[in-house]
């Protein structure tokens, strides 16, 4: 078996996480695993020594977590073909608190029919182009992500909102424009954002998700990876 490679990517905040789990539920009788880049982003070792908290603070500081540099793209490249190969793969862990990977804990992902990559640089290294088969590129409105971001920001991993606008104003938008949205052009298919909720316990409805995934289930029926 070789797995079928669908790449999803877009900015962040765009809703790639949210199709990418639909995708699987809506194909969990073929197999579906989903592979995360941001488990590549390096360790802060790679970046210098740190020998208190206050040097640590200093090199997570200067890191642009948005330019591709920030991830171990050579390791993703080696693991993405092991996969493709037909081979199981530890992915490494990262802690968003911690601004660094778990040491010594590994994520394995064994090959299953369809492996659906997602992250904001997927399709901007170009060494990972040829193990793509489908390449999917969500287009999402600038404020909508902001506000989506914001959220997940604040709600979920505990920062406060002036620094979250501070680095999207600093290295996100610019990163964005220069590394993720020329993707959208070279993708195999564009799928327009349906306005997934940015705040509280609201779920996108079904028949939104239904739509976002409707080009992606056509391509699979198409391409022999799914029955018509």
């Amino acid at each position: 078996m070789t797995p079928y490679f669908i790449a999803i990517s877009g900015g962040s905040g765009s809703g790639k996480s949210t199709i990418a789990e639909a995708l699987q539920k809506k194909c969990s009788g073929t197999g579906v695993t989903i592979f995360n880049e941001d488990g590549y982003y390096w360790p802060i070792a790679h970046y210098g020594r740190a020998h208190d908290r206050i040097e640590r603070q200093a090199i997570i500081d200067r890191v642009n977590y948005d330019d591709p540099s920030s991830k171990d793209t050579d390791l993703m490249g080696r693991q993405l073909a092991a996969l493709k190969s037909g081979q199981k793969i530890d992915q490494p862990i990262y802690n968003y608190d911690l601004h660094d990977r778990v040491p010594d804990q590994t994520h394995p992902i064994s090959p299953t029919p369809i492996i659906v990559i997602e992250g904001i640089h997927i399709l901007s290294i170009p060494a990972l182009r040829p193990l793509i088969d489908l390449s999917v590129y969500v287009d999402t409105p600038d404020d909508l992500r902001l506000a989506r971001r914001l959220r997940r920001d604040v709600l979920e991993r505990g920062r406060n909102i002036d620094s979250v606008l501070r680095q999207y104003l600093g290295t996100v938008r610019s990163a964005h424009y220069h590394h993720t949205y020329p993707a959208m052009f070279e993708a195999d298919l564009v799928i327009a954002d349906e306005g997934l909720p940015a705040y509280g316990q609201i779920r996108a409805s079904e028949t939104a998700v239904d739509r976002m995934l409707a080009p992606i289930l056509g391509r699979l029926k198409h391409d022999g990876v799914l029955s018509a």
